[in-house]
């Protein structure tokens, strides 16, 4: 989640906006912003027509560490007075995303001169100190806008007209208009699959979303299904979880393996909800077709947005990546060197591929490696589909407790890091930069989640 005060927004992009810190102590941010009228030469002329009502505008641009690219819900906490009904209307990138307007008239104390005031104050959630707004009266509106698409670079406006419904005077003669006051604008990611939790013992299915550190949990959620039940997935069943995948629209859906037949199940989710599943398999004879081939991670080969799917064959030795999308099996293609010859590694070998990732920020995904004796990681850097070196990670060994559990690029730098849990139930990673972990850079995730039965897969 992303708190921004208003009236950190006030610059050379802010158009027509001032502070307002007239009476709101009691806000989020002591201060707010409201639309300058002052500029207004007669109000004569904005009557018939000559001379348009003020328009303020505030931008932000998003950022990396702001959060990843994904689908957010804004919530705006504002004063919503009762002389107008101002529009705010929210863009990304110039384009228009929806409209909202203060039209619940909450009436102040101060009725000549209407201002900021508990009355009419609007938080991001819940009622507001005075009970002007309540269950009994009118619900908060907010979240205002859900499922906005934001990533890194995106610039968000917000822009607002004064309103005064025609009255352009009060009894006093002053003029008179709603200002589109606002105090603060949270940004929240959706529930997500950052993290995605199984318990095989009771069947709970839940996910983390966490924030832009990758160090605290922002939302949890138990998976329902579109009746408001929990979606249960038992240790009787033939499915077990092996991670995520995002198949091209920013969404990270749980990725599942039929443990008889070898098929492949995605679940498409809207945000905690389960829609249905994409269940698929591989013709026979090709990669991923029978139970000698195992998922080890999911990554972006070729730089295309989605996730294609990391396959070990225990017998062979092959490594394998799948194209899938929406409609299912796309193609196998063989992890090769150079050459056109398929590199293998033995099943003999101390190392394991265990995970997929973009391990040098190139775009591409990388073959993430465990060595089970010495407890050291290295990655096979990849050139779409073929290998280029063999990389060591600079960093003590994962030994002890610890198990490593995937990979996920936690602080948005555009590399992947190293997830962890141990038996305890606490939960870590490994922060990479420049292929080493310094002791700094060796993180925990709160909370801890004490019931080992739980696993997470990234």
């Amino acid at each position: 989640m992303v708190l921004i005060q208003a009236e950190s927004l006030l610059g050379p992009t802010s158009g027509n906006y001032v502070l307002d810190n007239e009476g709101i102590d009691f806000a989020l941010g002591g201060e707010g912003v409201k639309l300058d009228i002052s500029g207004i030469q007669s109000i004569d002329n904005v009557i018939n027509g000559t001379e348009a009502t003020p328009e303020g505008v505030l931008t932000y641009t998003w950022t990396a560490q702001d959060g990843p690219a994904g689908k957010y819900d804004i919530g705006i906490a504002y004063f919503d007075e009762a002389d107008g009904e101002s529009e705010l209307t929210f863009r990304v990138n110039g384009q228009e995303v929806g409209t909202y307007v203060y039209d619940l008239n909450l009436r102040g104390d101060n009725i000549d001169e209407p201002t900021a005031e508990q009355k009419n104050y609007v938080p991001l959630r819940g009622d507001n100190l005075t009970g002007s707004l309540s269950a009994q009266n009118k619900q908060n509106p907010n979240p205002i806008f859900q499922d906005i698409d934001l990533a890194p670079g995106d610039e968000i406006e917000i822009s607002v007209l004064a309103n005064s419904n025609g009255n352009f005077t009060n009894e006093q003669g002053n003029v008179t208009f709603e200002l589109g006051r606002i105090d603060a604008i949270e940004i929240t990611r959706i529930p997500s699959v950052d993290l995605f939790w199984h318990n095989p013992d009771s069947g709970d299915v839940a996910l983390w979303t966490l924030n832009g550190q990758g160090t605290e949990v922002e939302t949890t959620a138990f998976i329902t299904d579109q009746s408001g039940q929990d979606v249960l997935v038992t240790d009787d069943s033939q499915f077990e979880a092996r991670g995520v995948i995002d198949l091209g629209d920013g969404i990270r859906n749980p990725l599942w393996r039929d443990t008889l037949t070898g098929a492949v199940a995605v679940w498409n989710m809207e945000r905690s909800e389960f829609q249905d599943a994409i269940i698929t398999q591989a013709p026979a004879g090709q990669a991923g077709s029978d139970l000698n081939w195992e998922i080890r991670g999911t990554g972006d080969v070729n730089g295309g947005g989605a996730e294609e799917i990391f396959w070990y064959n225990t017998s062979t030795g092959d490594i394998a990546v799948w194209e899938i999308d929406e409609t299912g099996f796309g193609n196998a293609t063989f992890i090769t060197d150079s050459n056109g010859q398929n590199m293998i590694e033995s099943p003999l070998s101390s190392w394991k591929l265990v995970a997929a990732g973009d391990m040098d920020g190139d775009g591409n995904a990388d073959a993430i490696w465990e060595n089970m004796t010495t407890k050291q990681f290295a990655y096979w850097k990849l050139d779409g589909t073929v290998y280029q070196e063999a990389v060591l990670i600079d960093a003590r060994p994962a030994d002890g407790p610890w198990e490593f559990r995937g990979s996920y690029d936690a602080n948005r730098d555009g590399i992947d890091d190293l997830f962890f849990r141990n038996s305890e139930g606490q939960n870590g990673m490994w922060m990479i930069e420049n292929n080493s972990v310094s002791e700094e850079n060796i993180l925990p995730i709160t909370p801890s989640v004490p019931d080992i039965n739980y696993s997470f897969y990234v």
